[in-house]
């Protein structure tokens, strides 16, 4: 397995994440969301830890190395890569006063980063992972605010 700067920025990514929901539940801002069924908040922690492991080891890729099969994927990887966790911490700033729709937001932006992450660098594993996560991540989002819709 080698490791390149994709791996550098993608740590970065995945720290970045970390460090927005700590800053949030140090200052009392998330919700403390969980399934009532036991297999859902069991796959979206698989998903969820799956995904920020594969966003940094290349397993299961060409070569065990992460790499675009044109400058024009790589690109649109920096851009969306970019955007999107601009985007997540927008929403973070918003929660407070945005509603049910800020928190589909904040369960779906992680998981279409980790998805075109997957699908740019050919991963396999992580498209995987973060359909798991997304979906599990969408049904407890759905279920803890289906009274407020």
């Amino acid at each position: 397995m080698r490791f390149n700067w994709i791996n550098r920025i993608n740590m970065a990514a995945v720290i970045w994440l970390i460090l927005i929901n700590v800053i949030v539940a140090r200052k009392g801002l998330s919700d403390d969301f969980n399934s009532k069924h036991l297999v859902v908040n069991i796959f979206e922690q698989i998903g969820r830890y799956g995904c920020m492991a594969l966003m940094i080891l290349p397993v299961f890729t060409k070569g065990w190395e992460f790499g675009f099969g044109s400058v024009a994927e790589m690109l649109i990887w920096i851009c969306l890569t970019a955007l999107l966790l601009a985007i997540y911490s927008f929403l973070w700033g918003k929660k407070a006063n945005g509603g049910v729709f800020v928190l589909y937001g904040l369960a779906l932006v992680p998981a279409v980063l980790f998805l075109l992450n997957g699908i740019l660098l050919c991963h396999p594993a992580l498209i995987a992972a973060s359909l798991v996560f997304g979906i599990s991540h969408f049904l407890i989002v759905k279920e803890n605010t289906c009274k407020d819709l």
